[in-house]
């Protein structure tokens, strides 16, 4: 992806990187013990989108979007719950 400067940041926008996020390692057993927002703070950066990191609205905007995702995620098969 390009540097958030580049593109504008639609709810659209949000919601993909929402759903990338959701479908990634990050929401796996591996990161349990890491809060969402450390969890979406290092997918993030892996994905080289250090901007959204830092500018506080759009991270929060975005950390909505996951939020507001994840029970859908779930439904769809997108999110597992792992036993144990």
């Amino acid at each position: 992806m390009s540097r958030t400067d580049e593109f504008e940041l639609t709810s659209d926008l949000l919601d993909a990187i929402a759903w990338k996020f959701l479908a990634s390692e990050f929401t796996g057993r591996c990161y349990v013990g890491w809060p969402i927002e450390q969890r979406l703070d290092q997918y993030l950066i892996r994905q080289g989108l250090p901007d959204l990191v830092d500018d506080g609205s759009t991270f929060i905007a975005l950390l909505g979007r996951v939020m507001s995702n994840i029970g859908p995620a779930f439904r769809s098969g997108v999110l597992a719950v792992s036993a144990g």
